[in-house]
């Protein structure tokens, strides 16, 4: 201490950080996505993903010809693509509290007595559900990827042109399907790296318009 200048209080130490724990990579530095934007998931590599979603078809509703007309129209759709690419089915928990709440809406209004305990039943079965996770809604992707280049924009327009023709064959195939949006793209993630909380959340949205501020002037 130097006499005639006041010395900075010393703040105290912290805990003691292991080199261990020091090396550890954060989520967000182990995630290989760097960023979703244009249409397009952007690896930390400089490669590009694009997603197709595929709509699913219930196969027990189709004749047994039905069905082999089905797989053998997807057998030729897969078989005519010369490109890497990657099929994921992804359950996620479907949020029934909306429902459960509208029954009770309606049973809160209703004066028949059977109609009022069938209502009770109902939502006693769709809690019971809910709780077990037995209600799930299947989604279905398929993710085409370009390696890394210096030419981006030829890469992007390498991915948009494959994933076109891949959704029309898919078409032709009896098989509705799109290019995922930004948004889309976002819930994809999000479900895959959020799954319990994908039931009752949705992933954060983007393009947000904040309120005008307004000051107050005498």
């Amino acid at each position: 201490m130097i006499f005639g200048k006041k010395s900075k209080p010393t703040p105290p130490a912290g805990p003691a950080v292991s080199p261990s724990v020091q090396g550890q990579k954060s989520t967000q530095e182990w995630m290989p996505v760097k960023d979703v934007y244009n249409g397009f998931i952007h690896r930390r590599d400089g490669g590009l993903i694009c997603a197709i979603r595929v709509q699913p078809i219930n196969m027990n509703l189709l004749s047994p010809s039905e069905k082999r007309r089905k797989v053998r129209m997807l057998e030729e759709v897969f078989n005519g693509i010369d490109y890497s690419f990657q099929i994921i089915s992804i359950a996620r928990p479907v949020d029934l509290d909306a429902y459960i709440a509208k029954l009770q809406h309606i049973r809160s209004q209703e004066e028949n007595p059977v109609k009022n305990r069938l209502l009770g039943e109902y939502i006693s079965q769709a809690a019971s559900v809910a709780v077990k996770g037995e209600a799930l809604d299947r989604h279905f992707y398929i993710l085409l990827d370009e390696v890394p280049t210096s030419k981006k924009h030829q890469s992007e327009a390498i991915l948009i042109r494959r994933a076109t023709e891949l959704v029309s064959s898919l078409t032709s195939a009896d098989l509705s399907s799109h290019i995922c949006s930004d948004e889309e793209l976002r819930d994809l993630l999000f479900i895959f790296t959020h799954p319990t909380q994908a039931a009752y959340e949705r992933a954060p949205q983007t393009n947000v318009l904040l309120p005008p501020l307004f000051e107050m002037r005498e």
